[in-house]
């Protein structure tokens, strides 16, 4: 593959190894790569959500040191999270890892398309339905959403074979009162599953 070292560069705000700790593959051993910078900030503060991940700062990364970061560690699944990783991420870099074997899961909220290489997408929508809509047509691997007490039952315009609810935490905290309000969610609307964020519980990354 033909591409230069430019396109081949990602700004990195941190890499580490860990367990997928929320949806489908909870549990998973897996290389979370957090990319830099998020262009749904702004809308997710518009509608109350406070990130708890700090994802400005970071560092500049060429496709061959991540690929000798990862050959430090027996896992071949990459999931590439952010701040907003659609923003970074292309056809190019994403099949690039694909050739050198990893498999490839995404988090991404639904701002923008991602690529297509991708082998698990998990969209958790902070933009309108409509958007999310056009930017995966064909359906994306996983819907999760993060639910205050109160908020009502998400009304998707894209279909998934994975549906999720997930309680707000408050950090590292996991707010009871929302989870007992995702629980009814849940109960009243057997589409969805709830999807608490383990990793929290964990007391891991």
């Amino acid at each position: 593959m033909k591409t230069n070292e430019t396109a081949q560069s990602l700004k990195v705000a941190e890499i580490f190894y860990s367990l997928q700790g929320e949806g489908a593959r909870k549990g998973v051993p897996t290389v979370f790569i957090r990319l830099t910078g998020c262009s749904a900030k702004h809308a997710c503060y518009a509608s109350g959500i406070r990130c708890d991940t700090e994802f400005e700062s970071g560092k500049d990364m060429t496709v061959n040191d991540i690929l000798c970061w990862l050959a430090k560690t027996p896992c071949k699944e990459i999931t590439w999270t952010g701040g907003e990783p659609a923003d970074q991420l292309t056809d190019e870099i994403v099949a690039t890892f694909k050739e050198a074997g990893y498999y490839q899961a995404i988090e991404t909220s639904g701002l923008k398309p991602v690529p297509k290489a991708l082998d698990f997408v998990c969209v958790s929508p902070k933009v309108a339905e409509h958007v999310v809509a056009k930017n995966f047509p064909h359906g994306v691997t996983e819907l999760r959403y993060v639910r205050h007490k109160g908020q009502d039952i998400p009304r998707p315009l894209v279909t998934a074979q994975h549906y999720w609810i997930s309680p707000h935490s408050d950090g590292f905290t996991i707010n009871n009162e929302n989870v007992k309000y995702c629980i009814e969610l849940c109960l009243q609307h057997p589409k969805w599953r709830m999807s608490i964020q383990d990793h929290k519980l964990w007391n891991i990354l």
